[in-house]
């Protein structure tokens, strides 16, 4: 056998999705996520399919460790190194606040601490790049003695202007892998060669934050690996989409956050595509969050600005992903009001929702679904673990209102409290960005995701909502979809009337050969595919947005299209344009993509077993109980249709139709649902 495997490490379950080539066989498991030891849930996955692990000849793996290192400042103790007289930015920050009356608001702190973790450099570059200010190298030996004699992690480098000119950021790294080897360093100039001092500052910041962390964890599994006779290509998944090599990962984590979510948004443009639709909304959800996405003509939206908190900024290349504390195991609560509140905290793998009867007394999600009737204990992965509507009960109970409010009234609740998050979350990545839902199909997948599904495309009036085959592995699924992927920014302000058309193409051919060459670094060795992007606004704005450039060389006539592109899209957005406007360019970016093979997704048609339904009293808020289908979704074939009341079965997932609800199989194996409005 000659098996791709994709693993997803969420904070609830472990996810595997295995593709064997030669028999042209796609299986899929699903288990407890095992945080101090990954492996041993990587090892579950893998028994429950009956896998030699020896088998395995590429691994490719997502994790959210970076994210979470991040959100839980649980990363490295970091320096902070940058030119004199700027130690304050990154806690200066930006002068936007989240809620402008708050007199008692307080910024986000970074993650070094200020003065003590800060050094200042003497030197400087001026705008253009220029050297203002030579840095000696006794100024750099100086730094060298104070980083030894202190108990730093990892060193962080941003200084003025090098995004422009790295010559001094270069210098840095080059003299501090000489004489202090083990402590890794993180340049502004190769993290996030932005404009926007904070932004690069805070981003390289954050890189150095998780560097420790993240290179143990990679160390580690590749030992774990290795122990259980998986010697395979370890791959990592990007936030750009893409996939890099562990090694790859251990010395540039940043580029690892959101690397499941992306490969969930990997696999729902190979769906869209498949069922040829143009515009889809993305919904994961698992068991600790919900992540949305948005894909426009078929193609995923991009973008540079990831809140770790807010003014806390990562600026890297990243497929745009919202995510939100909704999932299956988001605890519910009363506030200081005694009002209902849903999550962000969630109960994770341990102990796990309440119904899990594993320590868990807190109320979530999964266990109003239960009480509800949503959820079928006999099916649940299977069969494979018991689920106590009794403990799901007691559960509610401990935060149930007085009055004449029933349980079933409380896990209602619930369960709207948490689509009402999960719809606004979709609002924000459409509405706001001018986007109207309703034009829009969603596709919705992970554990949990196809339980709301329905009633979160009725808040929003969408008409039709896609469950793809094996949702609850969506995103592991994804990961076997991905291509390697290499992107690389040049940044050098340049005006519309004042254009030298000779310094961009030198600008893109340097990016196109930086990328190049680290694509091969990753033992990449097929054909590449080049994406060239501008990133463009009027003279005098803040914010700008990226044109797509045809890839060779740029001439007038090609760069005054591109402008032409972003008079539309300025006018999409806005609702206007300036087209006599002077156009600012800020910078570049070349994608470099490494092709990799894919199982077809043909291959991913469910097998038809026979089965028996049966009928269950499922909660409606409209009806109360109704009498309801219970169907085996392996049981479906080619064209079968439900009508709603009715629940959907199988290994990792649960669908419900509600009233209203017509579903259909489609060729594709995928359930197109018809949304009643």
């Amino acid at each position: 056998m000659v098996i791709r495997a994709g693993v997803d490490t969420g904070g609830t379950f472990t996810d595997l999705v295995v593709f064997d080539s030669e028999s042209s066989q796609i299986q899929s498991s699903k288990s407890l996520s095992t945080h101090k030891t990954p492996v041993t849930a990587f090892s579950s996955t893998l028994d429950k399919l009956k896998i030699d692990p020896e088998s395995v000849s590429e691994l490719v793996h997502g994790t959210t460790i970076a994210t979470n290192a991040l959100i839980e400042r649980k990363g490295g103790s970091v320096a902070y190194v940058t030119t004199a007289g700027f130690e304050d930015v990154p806690f200066i920050q930006r002068t936007t606040r989240p809620e402008l009356y708050n007199l008692a608001w307080e910024k986000s702190l970074p993650m070094v601490e200020r003065r003590a973790d800060c050094y200042g450099l003497p030197e400087r570059l001026l705008y253009d790049g220029s050297v203002l200010r030579p840095l000696h190298q006794a100024d750099i030996d100086a730094l060298v003695s104070f980083l030894k004699h202190s108990n730093y992690d990892a060193v962080a480098v941003c200084l003025l202007f090098s995004f422009i000119n790295p010559m001094h950021e270069l210098m840095i790294k080059k003299r501090l892998q000489e004489k202090l080897p083990d402590i890794p360093c993180s340049i502004s100039s190769e993290v996030a060669p932005i404009w926007r001092e904070y932004d690069r500052a805070s981003s390289t910041i954050a890189d150095a934050f998780v560097k420790p962390v993240v290179s143990k964890y990679v160390n580690d599994l590749t030992d774990g690996l290795a122990s259980i006779n998986l010697r395979a290509p370890l791959m990592i998944m990007k936030s750009n989409g893409g996939m890099m090599a562990s090694h790859t990962c251990a010395t540039s984590p940043i580029q690892s956050m959101m690397s499941g979510p992306a490969g969930g948004m990997i696999a729902c443009q190979s769906i869209a595509e498949a069922l040829e639709l143009d515009n889809v909304l993305t919904m994961d959800m698992g068991g600790t969050s919900c992540d949305v996405g948005i894909i426009v003509e078929g193609q995923q939206k991009l973008t540079t600005q990831f809140e770790i908190e807010f003014g806390l900024t990562v600026s890297i290349p990243m497929i745009d992903i919202r995510t939100i504390g909704a999932g299956g195991g988001s605890i519910a609560w009363l506030d200081n009001g005694g009002f209902l509140q849903v999550g962000p905290k969630s109960a994770g793998a341990d102990p796990g929702p309440a119904c899990y009867d594993l320590g868990g007394i807190q109320p979530t999600v999964t266990d109003a679904n239960l009480v509800l009737n949503r959820l079928i204990p006999e099916f649940f992965l299977n069969g494979s673990m018991p689920l106590s509507r009794d403990r799901a009960r007691e559960a509610l109970s401990t935060i149930s209102p007085s009055g004449d409010h029933t349980i079933e009234d409380l896990a209602v609740s619930i369960t709207q409290i948490s689509e009402d998050n999960m719809a606004n979350a979709i609002r924000m990545i459409s509405v706001v960005e001018g986007y109207d839902p309703r034009e829009f199909s969603l596709i919705s997948f992970g554990g949990a995701g196809p339980l709301h599904a329905t009633a979160i495309a009725r808040k929003l009036s969408i008409p039709k909502v896609v469950i793809p085959v094996v949702p609850g592995n969506t995103s592991a699924l994804g990961f076997l979809l991905a291509d390697t992927r290499i992107d690389k920014i040049r940044t050098f302000p340049m005006r519309s009337d004042a254009l030298n058309i000779d310094r961009i193409n030198y600008q893109f051919e340097d990016a196109e050969a930086a990328a190049t060459k680290e694509l091969r670094a990753d033992r990449y060795t097929g054909s590449i595919t080049l994406i060239n992007t501008i990133r463009m606004r009027y003279a005098g704005q803040n914010h700008e947005y990226d044109v797509p450039i045809p890839h060779g060389l740029l001439t007038l006539n090609i760069l005054q299209s591109a402008f032409d592109s972003f008079h539309q899209r300025h006018e999409a957005l806005y609702g206007y344009r300036r087209p006599e406007a002077v156009i600012e360019i800020i910078s570049l970016s070349t994608t470099v993509v490494g092709r990799t093979s894919k199982p077809p997704m043909e291959f991913l048609k469910p097998k038809r077993t026979d089965t028996n339904e049966t009928i269950q009293p499922v909660y409606f808020p409209e009806f109360g109980h109704l009498d309801t289908r219970v169907v085996e979704r392996q049981s479906l074939a080619i064209g079968a249709s439900i009508s709603g009341p009715a629940v959907l079965v199988e290994n990792g997932s649960t669908c419900l139709l509600r009233p209203g609800d017509h579903m259909q199989v489609d060729s594709s194996g995928s359930l197109l649902i018809e949304v009643d409005h």
